[in-house]
């Protein structure tokens, strides 16, 4: 393998919002028409660029943060849709999104500008992920829960005590990602507790990897992992932040 850079977005070393800049890029998805959709953190925005590296579509207004028409507080997660909208986890705005390509909010879980773990509210959102059913999956960080919540907004299941931290049964420490898996599980990167679980239906963990509330490099070891996604083959691949390092792990 070459090891070769085929294509890149943003000036290498240098923060900002003009012509192929970014300022803290948290996440990027490959689109299907070949494009490129990326969350430009620190510049209010998500922006889908293509391989001209030319913007072609952008939700946010760059370097400005707020909560209303094509505004974002500090975006964290944004990922395609089928249906070629964009699932956006609106971080500071404590609100996940949904958002045609004319700009428009067509579907939104969560009060803008208010965070809480009552009827429609979350406090500080890391991510959200479409489902199969239509529903959306949050990892609702501050609230130390996932919830999975219909388009009526209404939760339908929740894994993690609304605003208790821990690592004991149906308890979380800052979850930040949660991914649906093809056999109903979910994947959650369960941040403060160093681990990476699947959790099932009946909220019962029937895999880990990491040991819970303990930090470390070794084996079965992750140091606050910030992302966990299932592949085709079956394993698992981790992003493991203070370890500075990727991992694909088996089951």
């Amino acid at each position: 393998m070459s090891r070769q850079i085929l294509w890149q977005y943003g000036t290498s070393g240098t923060n900002g919002s003009g012509d192929n800049q970014l300022y803290y890029p948290l996440a990027a998805f490959p689109l299907a028409n070949g494009n490129v959709l990326i969350t430009d953190h620190y510049n209010h925005r998500v922006i889908e660029v293509d391989r001209d590296r030319q913007i072609i579509w952008q939700y946010g207004t760059s370097g400005t943060s707020g909560s209303g028409d094509n505004q974002l507080d500090y975006p964290f997660v944004a990922f395609p849709m089928a249906n070629g909208n964009v699932l956006i986890a609106d971080r500071y705005n404590n609100r996940v999104i949904e958002v045609d390509r004319d700009r428009q909010i067509i579907w939104q879980y969560g009060t803008s500008g208010t965070n809480g773990s009552g009827d429609n509210q979350l406090y500080y959102p890391f991510a959200a992920f479409p489902m199969a059913n239509g529903n959306v999956l949050i990892a609702d960080r501050d609230n130390h829960r996932v919830i999975e919540v219909d388009r009526d907004r209404q939760i339908i299941w929740q894994y993690g005590t609304s605003g208790t931290n821990g690592s004991g049964d149906n308890q979380l420490y800052y979850p930040v990602t949660a991914f649906p898996m093809a056999n109903g599980n979910v994947l959650i990167t369960d941040y403060g507790n160093h681990r990476v679980i699947e959790v099932d239906r009946d909220r019962q963990i029937i895999w880990q990897y990491g040991t819970s509330g303990t930090g470390g490099s070794g084996d079965n070891q992750l140091n606050s992992p910030l992302s966990a996604f299932p592949l085709t083959n079956g394993n698992v691949l981790i992003t493991d932040l203070n370890n500075h390092r990727v991992i694909e792990v088996d089951r």
